[in-house]
């Protein structure tokens, strides 16, 4: 019995199903509702084709009675079948030599199982310690297109199925590039308002990667946000073009990396593998760039290759005999272990982020990879444990991401994370029934001291009203920097409008206080304007614009530092 994880092991046990007849607006209205990429056509009990993210391309998007076309009408068939049994690594060339997106899963029985797809192909392929070493440069091929935002969405879905695209860089002026996938041609079947122009279907914004980015890196953010496709950006943050989960999986040279693993589970079952197989893997186990740590079936450490020597400080004296617990960093607690043995006992496979500690004391993180080895019997008599040293390359993803979405000056939110808070917070208020208020403020008097005093009293007073803003909020409100000595800060919570007044009051008094610099008191106010969910918009861009629009009416009212978009509604009575 191997201990490569199979395709029983990622399969999506619940069939999403629907009839022939079924009209494509409701079957996308289903897939929408169930988040997956695929929806199997049924026809008395038998499966009869299945309709996918990009069979909606072919559709006539302009034409009114689109949405009421049958689904069989437009569906892929017959369906791809794929064994339960079937190794995720023969899984891969599978979905590369038939180039389908997703396989039915059959038992021996040919009774179906589930589905898989590609991207769960991509997402458990166990392959991290070696696509961390490689960049995105390596797999990107730079083709993809480009249209205007004001295109009609009928003419750019035409387009992408003429050029067999499954997505394109929309080009919006207004909003920056977005992007344009057959998810999204989906979602607007589902909703039944097709918009009119590619700018208005778009998905804002694009995210991007640099070109020099890993593509571990690359599908961590693949996994993380959900999405099928990255911008990719050169040196000098040019947008190269798209790269796709489609473009990871048929790269990484599954192949290698699977039969120098195969060689690895070979070395340690030395009764059972041939000479040659066993040179191969001793080869492979002292040459590495990995770590490679052998146990007993008790967790007793059998061997060690000089990558773990090189990456923990030990060497094999120092660890044969013992347990690994002697890496134990103090970061996880005990819950943690019981869970990754509770795996092991029961799959024979676990895979995580983790942190252990050197022989000098210092705190590491890697990424693990632990595989049972089982003798012709199926008893374990071995794990290997794999791992790749990741804490520089952590270091500097965590800070770029930091940067990404923080202002580089005061440490504040920008924009686009700002964005992404208002993004979450708008639907759990609305779940709610609750408020939340977006309160722009811009500094008076800021300018007289940026051109009297130079920039760097201006960076201190920036500085300094930043950490005062802090002070005027909640942890888990939000204060963001949108650039030059413009603020905006989102309440989440509350009952009534009115309920920002308090918090904007001493925010008033607090911005409004002295600030020394080199032995000098200097002074600066605020003028606020504030806009509130739902009384003034639902969607960020329109509370934000309206926060605005109130500060500059607070700006030219002396008599007041704050203003309301559209006045003071009053509380409701408690219940």
């Amino acid at each position: 019995m191997q201990s490569e994880i199979s395709i029983r092991d990622i399969l999506h046990g619940a069939l999403l199903c629907c009839a022939p007849e079924t009209p494509v607006a409701e079957a996308a209205r289903l897939m929408v509702a169930a988040r997956c990429s695929s929806i199997l056509v049924e026809d008395q009990g038998r499966i009869v084709g299945i309709w996918t993210e990009q069979d909606a391309l072919d559709l006539d998007i302009a034409d009114p009675a689109v949405g009421t076309v049958p689904v069989a009408r437009s569906m892929s068939s017959p369906v791809k079948t794929l064994a339960i049994d079937t190794g995720i690594g023969e899984a891969a060339l599978r979905f590369r030599e038939e180039k389908v997106r997703h396989f039915l899963v059959v038992d021996g029985r040919g009774e179906r199982r589930g589905i898989v797809s590609q991207s769960d192909i991509v997402i458990n392929q166990g392959i991290e310690y070696y696509i961390a070493l490689r960049e995105i440069a390596s797999v990107f091929s730079q083709r993809h297109s480009v249209v205007a935002g004001g295109l009609p969405l009928a003419a750019a879905i035409r387009q992408m199925r003429q050029e067999r695209l499954d997505a394109v860089i929309v080009n919006c002026p207004q909003r920056g590039p977005g992007i344009l996938t057959e998810r999204d041609v989906v979602r607007l079947l589902g909703s039944g308002n097709v918009a009119a122009a590619a700018a208005d279907a778009a998905s804002y914004p694009l995210i991007t990667l640099p070109v020099n980015a890993s593509l571990f890196h690359a599908r961590k953010l693949f996994v993380e946000r959900q999405i099928r496709h990255l911008g990719v950006t050169g040196e000098d943050g040019e947008l190269l073009g798209l790269m796709t989960f489609a473009d990871i999986l048929a790269n990484i040279e599954h192949e290698y990396v699977h039969h120098l693993r195969e060689a690895l589970r070979e070395s340690e079952q030395r009764l059972a593998a041939s000479n040659h197989h066993l040179r191969l893997a001793a080869k492979a186990f002292e040459s590495t760039f990995e770590g490679i740590l052998v146990t007993d079936a008790d967790y007793v450490i059998e061997s060690v290759n000089p990558a773990f020597t090189r990456i923990t400080g030990y060497t094999s004296a120092d660890v044969i005999g013992r347990t690994p617990s002697l890496l134990a960093s103090g970061r996880h607690d005990a819950e943690f272990y019981r869970q990754m043995y509770r795996a092991l006992d029961t799959t024979g496979y676990w895979q995580g982020e983790i942190c252990n500690r050197r022989k000098n004391g210092e705190v590491y993180v890697e990424w693990l990879t632990i595989n049972a080895v089982r003798d012709g019997d199926g008893r374990i008599t071995n794990y290997v444990a794999v791992f790749t040293d990741f804490t520089t390359r952590k270091a500097a993803e965590e800070q770029m991401r930091f940067l990404a979405q923080h202002d580089a000056l005061t440490g504040l939110s920008n924009r686009s994370l700002l964005r992404d808070r208002l993004l979450r917070a708008i639907p759990h208020a609305h779940r709610n029934g609750r408020k939340l208020a977006v309160i722009f403020l811009d500094l008076n008097d800021f300018k007289i001291i940026n051109d009297t005093l130079g920039h760097e009293a201006g960076d201190h007073t920036l500085k300094a009203v930043a950490q005062r803003l802090i002070g005027c909020v909640r942890a888990e409100d939000t204060v963001s920097r949108l650039g030059g000595d413009e603020f905006i800060i989102l309440l989440e919570e509350l009952g009534c409008a009115a309920d920002a007044v308090p918090v904007v009051d001493k925010i008033v008094d607090a911005v409004g206080q002295a600030i020394s610099f080199e032995g000098r008191e200097l002074r600066v106010s605020t003028s606020v304007g504030i806009s509130i969910y739902p009384d003034h918009g639902t969607e960020p861009d329109e509370l934000v614009r309206h926060a605005d629009t109130a500060m500059y009416q607070a700006k030219a009212d002396a008599s007041s530092a704050y203003r309301f978009f559209s006045g003071l509604p009053a509380c409701r009575p408690a219940s």
